[in-house]
């Protein structure tokens, strides 16, 4: 739908433009304008200071005359590529065009699936449970809806948003864009900042829930606790905790969309029943927790407790940060910043540019594994690991020296023994700079015991507190935990996932025996490259059960299994493609790495192939991997 844009001056408009990816509005004018000097410019960090200016001036004075509020509709595949193309000023295979060509997000439901020609009548048993209401189950409620299944969401919280709901900790927020922390479908929804807080994601999750009609479908305060696949019917029976007592339910599918961090993990540490004090996890941070004067432990440095450490040392009287392990912590542009009014009205009013600063959002991300492969040759002419990845190293070393004034004592304790970008990159929020204020210290070492005042590090240090954050994280490879899920031969998931290696599944989604269940974010789900977001994922994943279940609603069939030869040969083939990554290797710091299987040594929970790979797999369905009956 067109509308007029606000009318603005052209100083307004100037600034806009300056403010806004000068990439993405490069792209967005070319096809708005076809102005074919604009079309030729090579992407910005290749650009001339001249040629930047010629695009400034073209984008205000087409913005002046034609500023509306238009959606454009998908250019004709060849158009579309061409524009892809500009973005990175790079050639793509077919392969990577597939994966790829909605990410800007033009067509009304990007990455799902839908159905062609006229859509069959749909059983009236045919009704899909949808485990968690965070991200990944809306992804999948809304791909029943496009498909006209009924679909019932079970939401042990009292709201909609997963992870989102249970984390409240102070400074919470997405480490990646908020534009590419978005599903595709929801095209007028505007952000406050450029990477927005937990707050924000939250009513973002629910405004989408409202507005899409899942809330509607959802149950709240549903708490899953077993489910048994019935052979006999080829239905699941789940048994269910709720407000008003144990229920059971039936449905001939399940989709699982219970997220990695929802589990959280605890130190395992001598004593820690006998402390007196407050101890919090970030998951379960109390609403009234009151830190001013108090003495305060910040156990762990990943995301969340980098996020967290400024906000708690402006309050607090003192705080220890222990880190068991130094990590590599970096900064990222506009982190922190709000999107200035100028920049508002341009997304509104430049046509395509919210769709191209998508796709800009992930281009970065393309070509990430060639930062994540060890280079012997370059090893062997003294180099650490590649020559792109000691370029990382040495900007983020030198990143370091210039956010704590040089302080080489707590330099050597913050530079890390293992590559960058071998673990979840963790975005600073002035965590360095927090570790220089008067009332902070660091201790490098673990936590060996407590007793009813504090507790003892590693180095034998003491530490007295009335307050325990355990910034420790989740335990990402307790997929589906506390839920008992029992298949067509009783046998239980958890148990059969410890009996071997870990957690395992086909693409991430589907355990032999354990038919019409799905999994998202499950298993070796997250990919290590490619720069798809997540939201992106979740609906690629919500597609490949969507598909499965249009054709078993077309071949008149009720149960579908992968079959075991299938299973084994994907997770050989995944197992292969693991040991050429960073992460399993001695480089990578393998042995700290909690994205590790450690008992196994395989990657447990990212995904090895490359992104457009691991997307045709999960999008073109091999019907021989599966049995449908």
């Amino acid at each position: 739908m067109a509308t007029a844009a606000k009318a603005v001056d052209t100083d307004f408009i100037t600034r806009a433009v300056e403010q806004a990816d000068l990439n993405a509005v490069r792209v967005a004018l070319y096809q708005n304008s076809g102005d074919a000097e604009v079309g030729a410019l090579p992407p910005t960090a290749q650009m001339s200071d001249a040629q930047k200016a010629m695009l400034i001036d073209r984008a205000v004075a087409w913005l002046a005359d034609n500023a509306a509020s238009i959606r454009l509709p998908e250019p004709p595949e060849p158009e579309l590529r061409k524009l892809m193309t500009m973005v990175t000023g790079k050639e793509m295979s077919d392969h990577e065009f597939a994966a790829r060509r909605d990410l800007p997000a033009f067509r009304d439901y990007p990455f799902a699936a839908e159905w062609e020609g006229d859509k069959p009548a749909i059983p009236e048993d045919f009704s899909v449970i949808i485990v968690g209401s965070g991200p990944a189950g809306i992804a999948a409620s809304m791909q029943c809806k496009l498909l006209g299944v009924p679909y019932t969401v079970l939401e042990r919280q009292d709201q909609a948003g997963g992870t989102w709901t249970i984390n409240r900790y102070p400074d919470v927020r997405v480490d990646t864009p908020s534009v590419n922390y978005e599903f595709g479908f929801e095209k007028d929804y505007r952000w406050a900042e450029h990477f927005n807080r937990g707050g924000a994601v939250r009513e973002y999750l629910q405004h989408i829930s409202e507005k899409y009609g899942i809330a509607d479908n959802t149950l709240f305060g549903h708490d899953v606790k077993r489910a048994e696949f019935d052979p006999a019917r080829d239905m699941w029976v789940l048994t269910v905790d709720t407000p008003a007592g144990e229920k059971v339910m039936e449905s001939r599918f399940v989709i699982t969309a219970c997220g990695t961090f929802a589990n959280a993990q605890l130190p395992n540490v001598k004593g820690v029943e006998k402390f007196r004090g407050a101890f919090v996890h970030p998951s379960k941070w109390p609403a009234d927790l009151d830190l001013r004067g108090k003495r305060v432990a910040v156990i762990g440095n990943g995301s969340t407790g980098v996020q967290l450490l400024s906000a708690v040392a402006q309050q607090a009287a003192h705080v220890t940060v222990i880190q068991r392990t130094a990590q590599w912590i970096s900064p990222r542009e506009k982190y922190g910043e709000p999107i200035q009014s100028e920049l508002a009205w341009l997304i509104d009013s430049l046509p395509g540019y919210w769709n191209w600063s998508r796709y800009l959002a992930a281009a970065g991300l393309f070509d990430f594994h060639l930062m994540q492969r060890v280079d012997r040759a370059w090893q062997e002419k003294g180099g650490k690991v590649s020559e792109a990845n000691d370029q990382v190293r040495d900007f983020l070393i030198s990143y370091i020296r210039s956010e704590t004034n040089g302080d080489e004592e707590l330099i050597n304790k913050l530079i890390p023994d293992y590559a960058p970008l071998s673990r979840r990159p963790v975005v600073d929020n002035g965590w360095y700079r927090a570790l220089t204020r008067d009332n902070v210290d660091l201790i490098a070492g673990a936590v060996e015991r407590f007793d009813e005042t504090g507790f003892t590090v590693s180095d034998g240090t003491y530490v007295e507190v009335d307050v325990v954050v355990s910034a420790t994280g989740f335990d990402v490879l307790k997929y589906l935990w506390p839920a008992r899920y029992k298949g067509a031969d009783g046998q239980d998931l958890h148990d059969s996932w410890d009996e071997g290696d870990g957690p395992r599944a086909y693409i991430s989604m589907m355990v032999p025996r354990f038919p019409n269940m799905f999994m998202l974010y499950g298993p070796n789900s997250q990919p290590l490259t490619g720069g798809t977001g997540l939201p992106q994922w979740w609906t690629v994943w919500s597609s490949y059960a969507g598909r499965v279940i249009m054709q078993m609603i077309r071949d008149g069939k009720t149960r579908v299994d992968v079959k075991p030869e299938a299973f084994d040969r994907f997770n050989r083939a995944l197992d292969a493609e693991g040991e050429k990554w960073l992460q399993m290797t001695p480089e990578g710091g393998m042995d700290k790495n909690y994205y590790v299987n450690q008992k196994a040594r395989r990657l447990g929970v990212s995904c090895p192939f490359l992104s457009p790979d691991f997307h045709r797999m999960c999008t073109v369905v091999e019907w021989d991997d599966l049995a449908l009956s």
